[in-house]
This record gives C-alpha cells, structure tokens and sequence, in this order.
C-alpha cells in the first residue's frame, strides 16, 4: 500500500509542477512593459495586471441625470476579465474579436516623489497597491 501511494506522489508532484510553472510564465507581450504589472486603484476603478496576461477591470461610479426637472441617478459599473491581445507603448487590448477593449496610455508606470508608482489610462489616474 505505501509503495502505490508513492508512486501516486512521484506521478502527482511533477504534474503539480508542471501546471504551477505554466501558471507563473510571463506573458512575451509584458516584454519592456514589467512595470504594468500589479493591481492599480482610483476611487471607482480597479485594474489588475497579472504577469501571465491576465487583466481584470472593475469600474463603478455613481451618476446622475436630470430631465424635465426630475433627477435620476444610478450606478454604472464595469467588469472585464480577459488575456492581453496586444501591447505598445500606447494601449493595451484584452480579449478577442468583437469582445475586445482597449485601454489608452496618457502616462506609463512612474514614480512620484513620495516613491508611490502611478499611471494614467483611459483618462483616469491610477496607483499601484
């Protein structure tokens, strides 16, 4: 019994390897843009980068809007969770075909003077957590 459970383990701890490595591989399009990746914060807004190309976005903000002297407000929100499709020193894109979004860069990954690491995309200003 203790010999099959072992080589259940010499079978199970490769595969475990081989899966958690794939799992940890940088994506080629994050080549020249490592400082991209982490999770980036505004207050309505969440963009998180992964190294392997997986992007998540979350975005809520509340609105308002006035007719004929009544006010309506709400909340819109926002969530995408996709790989990268491309990268340039200009956008990003995730997802594919007619599910695909883009993200314009106003101002790449930098530190401030308080050593915080910011960036603008899509007219927002971000910071990395």
């Amino acid at each position: 019994m203790v010999d099959f459970i072992m080589k259940k383990h010499l079978v199970f701890a490769p595969l475990c390897l081989l899966m958690l490595s794939a799992c940890t591989q940088n994506n080629p399009l994050l080549k020249g843009h490592e400082n991209y990746v982490g999770t980036w914060q505004n207050n309505h807004s969440e963009l998180v980068i992964k190294a392997s190309g997986e992007v998540t976005y979350h975005h809520q903000e509340h609105t308002e809007k006035s007719i004929a002297n009544q006010t309506f407000s709400g909340i819109e929100k926002s969530r995408i969770k996709a790989h990268l499709s491309s990268f340039s020193d200009q956008s990003f894109s995730v997802g594919q075909d007619d599910f695909t979004q883009q993200f314009t860069i106003q101002r790449p990954p930098y530190q401030d003077a308080q050593g915080h690491w910011k960036m603008s995309v899509n007219g927002e200003s971000y910071t990395r957590k």
